[in-house]
């Protein structure tokens, strides 16, 4: 991996003599400051990181790595031909969710409440999706603990044609609902399958459990903490909550073959009225997710870029370094040299840095373009008459 501690920036700072006095400290801001202003204006490859995202059938937003900046590219693992790529069409937020009949795969950044994740409509392959429970007859569902009663619901649902309503009284911190399936359910894969459950919070738990039981005695579970698309339990909102069953604790003798019911225990709810929409079993497909990540810095003893910044905690490290090629470099360099040049009189050191300035970026963007995917969308024209014709009333432009 190509890179330069901190150390070695600052000596070819030093080189310039109305530089070299200024204090250190001020030397390292201003290179953090570069830095930030060079994340905003371009994307560098040696920023590229790839991961993995398990997609599935009828989940359209996903988390993002905790270092996530920009995405790149998103595809199935294994492509033997172009027919094989899952093509997604990157566009707004809006046509994301209006374009819901097209045939084509869509993907878009969306950003809720200062937290950012992918969202990612994937049609065009037959990912299993069992419906356990669409949760519309209050016969199947249970309350006990602190959840007091459940009933049905037309008003507020998420999916269908209604939800089950739950009162909590907050007395013990403990909340259960059981869905007793109408019909048991066998599937030999489940581990490979995710347990997802629509619920509306009306106060934001501490966690939530989740379980899907043979029996009370023998069952699969996990806690969350967060929505499945990585997002904090939102209070008077629906949220779509999942546990991976692969990764799910074993209580007693869980038999694949007669899957009865599932527990949905919140820890931590206050009194209030809770809306339970359909849970789902979905099989998913690991895509190869390609993104710029935010760490361009390694912290001394790491093996990769592990930070955004030297100047952390009122402290930096020398030992520390930046990551990227001489193009990069000497950009952030003279970026930063710009910017303590506002402290120094010499209008002749300023022409000097500011026409390599010029020269650096010439070559970066020469080597390195950006591949950030671009937002692109649809343009519609409607017809006035669209009743008295025969062609449809509306069509792409």
């Amino acid at each position: 991996m190509e890179s330069n501690t901190l150390s070695i920036l600052l000596d070819e700072m030093n080189v310039h003599k109305d530089l070299e006095n200024i204090g250190e400290q001020y030397k390292v801001r201003a290179i953090d400051k570069a830095i930030r202003s060079l994340r905003r204006s371009s994307v560098f490859p040696w920023a590229i990181k790839k991961g993995s995202l398990r997609i599935f059938n009828g989940v359209k937003e996903y988390p993002v790595a905790s270092d996530h900046d920009e995405m790149l590219h998103i595809d199935k693992t294994n492509i033997d031909v172009y027919a094989d790529t899952a093509r997604f069409h990157n566009t707004s937020l809006t046509q994301f969710y209006e374009d819901v009949i097209s045939n084509r795969n869509l993907m878009a950044e969306i950003w809720d409440g200062g937290t950012k994740y992918i969202g990612l409509n994937y049609k065009t392959d037959g990912l299993v999706s069992i419906t356990l429970d669409n949760a519309e007859d209050s016969d199947d569902y249970a309350a006990s603990d602190d959840a007091t009663a459940v009933e049905n619901n037309s008003i507020n649902y998420k999916e269908g044609s209604g939800s089950i309503k739950v009162s909590i009284t907050n007395s013990t911190g403990t909340a259960t609902i059981q869905n007793t399936y109408a019909n048991a359910q066998s599937d030999s894969d489940y581990k490979s399958k995710y347990l997802f459950r629509w619920i509306y919070l009306d106060a934001v738990p501490t966690s939530i459990e989740m379980r899907l039981q043979t029996d009370d005695s023998n069952y699969i579970s996990s806690s969350v903490t967060t929505q499945f698309s990585g997002q904090s339990f939102k209070a008077d909102s629906w949220n779509l909550i999942a546990i991976d069953l692969g990764e799910a604790t074993e209580t007693g003798t869980f038999d694949s073959s007669s899957i009865t019911s599932d527990k949905t225990i919140l820890t931590g709810a206050a009194t209030g009225t809770y809306y339970m929409d359909a849970c789902y079993l979905r099989e998913w497909r690991a895509m190869d997710y390609w993104y710029y990540s935010r760490y361009l810095v390694i912290a001394d003893g790491s093996t990769s870029a592990d930070q955004e910044r030297f100047y952390r905690d009122n402290d930096y490290n020398t030992s520390d370094a930046l990551i990227g090629d001489t193009e990069w470099i000497d950009i952030v360099l003279y970026e930063a040299m710009e910017t303590m040049l506002a402290e120094v009189e010499s209008a002749q050191l300023f022409s000097y840095i500011m026409r390599k300035k010029t020269e650096a970026w010439d070559n970066f963007y020469e080597k390195y373009p950006n591949m950030v995917p671009v937002v692109t969308t649809n343009n519609w024209r409607f017809n006035n008459e669209p009743q008295t014709n025969d062609y449809p009333f509306y069509f792409k432009v």
